[in-house]
């Protein structure tokens, strides 16, 4: 069979598919080795090129500045460690539509850790079902219930996160010690309570932190000693919507801020009066890093 010779200037210029590349291989054009060769890795790195770190890849729309929420289901459940917990468990790994249904049912039939600690296995793994792993993560709730009942969260008792949030964090306090408000080394007053991940602790300290350990009656300082810093400024997740939000709100205090390193700059006065003058959400897509 003959195939019909491709010119060179049509075959640089024309799009190239996998489908074409595989038909090059079966049945050779004019096309040299190294041609061949040279668009095929092309591709390769085309389809291998990740997608910029400017680009915060939220599933939530972005409110304007002067909006007084963002959207995520932490800021309404805020003052509520235990559901704040169990809120972010359910959502980790799944999305926000798919577990909300599920969590409103549970927190409705297991409004405290002591209704939690003492489910039926078979009655909470039937709830959890729809939305997958039912079995493990019911007995994780009923431990982490059982946890917290036997070590309620506290100001003067802090644990280590292995690891968290950076690798190697942790490793001077030992496994199940008990650090207290004196002790200058990292640890988290939820870190003993099983589930817990980077998701859930990083929740937490945006969050509610501020509040448990009494030095602000919300997670944005309300009623905080003059000077006071916020937890969450001190936040650098990995979760593509908390690292929307820490965005959005550093953006309400005239700061463009690096989710990669958490480091910000002071927004230009040009940026700041665009963003005033902004009426509607963003789509994600449209919420950038601008380095100013």
């Amino acid at each position: 069979m003959k195939y019909k010779k491709i010119d060179a200037v049509s075959q640089t210029d024309r799009r190239v598919t996998r489908s074409m590349i595989k038909k090059e291989e079966q049945c050779p054009t004019s096309s040299t080795p190294d041609e061949t060769k040279t668009i095929i890795k092309s591709l390769k790195q085309k389809k291998n090129t990740r997608k910029s770190s400017d680009l915060v890849l939220s599933a939530a729309r972005i409110p304007t500045i002067h909006a007084p929420r963002f959207g995520l289901i932490q800021e309404t459940l805020s003052t509520n460690l235990y559901a704040l917990l169990v809120a972010t468990v359910l959502w980790n790994r799944t999305r926000g539509t798919q577990a909300r249904p599920i969590f409103d049912k549970l927190i409705s039939k297991y409004p405290t850790p002591t209704h939690l600690a003492a489910a039926s296995f078979v009655d909470l793994a039937e709830l959890i079902r729809p939305i997958g792993l039912y079995n493990s993560r019911a007995a994780r709730f009923i431990a982490f219930a059982k946890a917290w009942i036997e070590n309620p969260p506290c100001k003067e008792k802090r644990y280590r996160k292995l690891h968290y949030p950076m690798k190697g964090d942790g490793s001077d306090v030992g496994k199940d010690e008990v650090l207290d408000e004196d002790d200058e080394r990292q640890g988290w007053e939820v870190a003993h309570l099983p589930s817990l991940g980077p998701y859930a602790i990083d929740s937490y300290r945006i969050f509610h932190r501020d509040m448990l350990r009494g030095l602000a009656k919300d997670w944005n300082g309300d009623e905080a000693k003059s000077g006071f810093e916020p937890e969450w400024k001190r936040v650098v997740p990995l979760d593509k919507e908390l690292r929307a939000f820490l965005r959005w709100m550093w953006l309400k205090e005239s700061c463009i801020w690096d989710p990669e390193t958490g480091n910000k700059v002071k927004a230009s006065a040009e940026r700041m009066k665009s963003e005033r003058l902004r009426t509607r959400s963003l789509s994600p897509e449209g919420f950038r890093v601008v380095r100013r």
